[in-house]
């Protein structure tokens, strides 16, 4: 375990033994707010709303370090999932705003969803973020080798374990993942489907083991 993630750790769990708006308590999250933004750990992109996200994402954090558990998460993953979140409510607001200006009546009935959408839904349900960091987590350890094991076409690179790390919960477009891992076309038509036949069954199968769906 990192010296980082031992120090902020400790540094919010000190915070939490202060009053919400006293000296002690902002001094401390001016210290976690330096090693956070300073560690590189935290997610990037040159969207225009950035910014609003990543101060949401941070008075978020600020307002609920009682919510962090130090068991599931580092303090820096734990925020760093809570700005990937946040960033894809702007994203989805943003779209969904361009898709009513395009066409008023379009529908997304059609439009696959992963199975613990539903949980950032109410981005104040600190038990929902909690999931939603467990579920990050675990894709990222991939205990049993699921994840990886699972391959588009032969492809180990192309496995379910980085398509989750790169659709969820930034959503990375299709094509874009296409050219990163230079698909023909017939193979990038086929990799949403293989992903919605394939790695998405998993992911629920992990919420339901877990009693989360």
């Amino acid at each position: 375990m990192s010296a980082l993630h031992e120090t902020l750790k400790q540094l919010v769990a000190d915070a939490c033994t202060h009053p919400p708006r006293s000296v002690a308590r902002q001094q401390c999250i001016q210290e976690i707010y330096r090693l956070v933004v300073n560690s590189g750990k935290i997610w990037k992109e040159n969207t225009p709303y950035y910014s609003d996200a990543f101060q949401e994402t941070w008075e978020y954090c600020c307002q609920h370090l009682e919510d962090y558990n130090p068991k599931i998460s580092a303090v820096t993953t734990w925020i760093d999932t809570r700005l990937k979140w946040t960033l894809k409510k702007w994203r989805d607001r943003q779209n969904q705003e361009q898709q009513r200006q395009a066409n008023p009546i379009a529908s997304d009935e059609d439009t696959p969803r992963h199975p613990l959408d539903n949980l950032a839904s109410n981005p104040g349900a600190s038990q929902a973020m909690q999931i939603w960091q467990a579920t990050v987590t675990w894709v990222q350890q991939d205990p049993e080798g699921k994840l990886q094991q699972t391959c588009f076409r032969k492809r180990p690179e192309i496995n379910a374990q980085a398509l989750f790390l790169k659709r969820f919960p930034s959503e990375t477009p299709w094509q874009e993942i296409a050219q990163e891992f230079e698909l023909t076309p017939a193979q990038a038509k086929d990799l949403p489907k293989f992903y919605n036949r394939n790695c998405l069954p998993l992911l629920r199968e992990f919420g339901v083991v877990q009693g989360y769906i």
